[in-house]
């Protein structure tokens, strides 16, 4: 559905929006148990962590770890774990600085660095065997550091919707940045429809403050400062991935930079590739039954293969 309300009436769903995004993530963190998912902590790198995990009730030899995206948590997972969870354990971590996780001493961020190390310490010390690792936007850059660094402890990475493609570097990512930013009500729903794929007009009006407050946070803000072009994933090193993977679009994502799509299918050794339709940024949120299938059908691949 598109077009726009009439200006009254965004106007007065205005001051709601901000109310919106916590409210649906409060109710989602609040489910979580109730559908069999234990909380934990963790201090891993001298960062307290805090985790889901959702045990299957039965043989489950492939853990799935899912990993979040920038300003998200791990309750963006609360629909499509325990579909998966009917196959494979699944464990819900929130990155430093996000939901429940606290920060490094004295930080007021992690670097793409730090944030490596504490979920490379997490696969190594508390899933303690080889798994599935599935990351959204940032996630899926984190898929992608953890896969390099730990090859032995990572059967496959799907990514959805990644981010940290280089591009042709700041050129690229400046427009993005800019976007996150939004000057008034008109610009803050234009980024919620950037990254829902198919949102009607009046729930784009109620989540666009809420979506602007969640990348207007000092840990988004400061973390997207300190990162540079090093930071970034280049082609050498996914042509060179030590880990099977695939890759899950959502088709109508306009919030990272044009060529993203392109920049990973083309350079992924053999992805498996899946595009979604009417679909935008987060198809964990828009479309988790297609989600939870793909996710499934790829891990049942690792495991033949093994």
């Amino acid at each position: 559905m598109s077009g726009h309300l009439p200006d009254r009436v965004e106007q007065f769903l205005d001051p709601l929006s901000s109310a919106m995004v916590p409210l649906v993530d409060g109710l989602a963190r609040h489910m979580l148990p109730r559908i069999g998912a234990d909380a934990f902590t963790r201090r891993l790198c001298n960062t307290t962590i805090h985790y889901y995990v959702l045990p299957c009730r039965r043989v489950a030899p492939l853990p799935v770890l899912f990993i979040h995206g920038l300003g998200d948590s791990a309750v963006t997972w609360s629909l499509v774990a325990p579909l998966v969870a009917q196959r494979h354990d699944t464990f819900l971590i929130d990155l430093p600085g996000y939901g429940l996780s606290g920060l490094p001493p004295g930080r007021p961020y992690a670097t793409i660095g730090e944030m490596t190390d504490i979920l490379a310490a997490f696969l190594r010390d508390v899933i303690a065997r080889p798994a599935l690792v599935i990351g959204n936007s940032m996630g899926g850059w984190l898929a992608v550091r953890l896969a390099e660094m730990m090859p032995e402890m990572v059967r496959g990475v799907l990514l959805m919707n990644p981010g940290g493609a280089l591009l042709n570097g700041h050129d690229s990512w400046d427009p993005f940045v800019t976007s996150l930013t939004p000057a008034n009500g008109h610009q803050a729903r234009e980024v919620a429809r950037h990254v829902f794929g198919f949102i009607p007009p009046p729930m784009r009006a109620l989540s666009a403050r809420g979506v602007q407050n969640l990348f207007a946070r000092k840990v988004v803000r400061e973390f997207i400062s300190a990162t540079d072009e090093a930071d970034f994933l280049d082609r050498d090193e996914l042509q060179h991935l030590p880990a099977t993977a695939a890759l899950l679009w959502g088709a109508r994502d306009r919030f990272l930079p044009h060529g993203s799509f392109e920049f990973f299918r083309d350079n992924l050794p053999d992805p498996k590739v899946r595009v979604i339709r009417l679909c935008g940024h987060l198809p964990q949120r828009e479309r988790p039954l297609a989600v939870a299938r793909f996710i499934k059908r790829f891990a049942r691949d690792l495991d033949s293969r093994s």
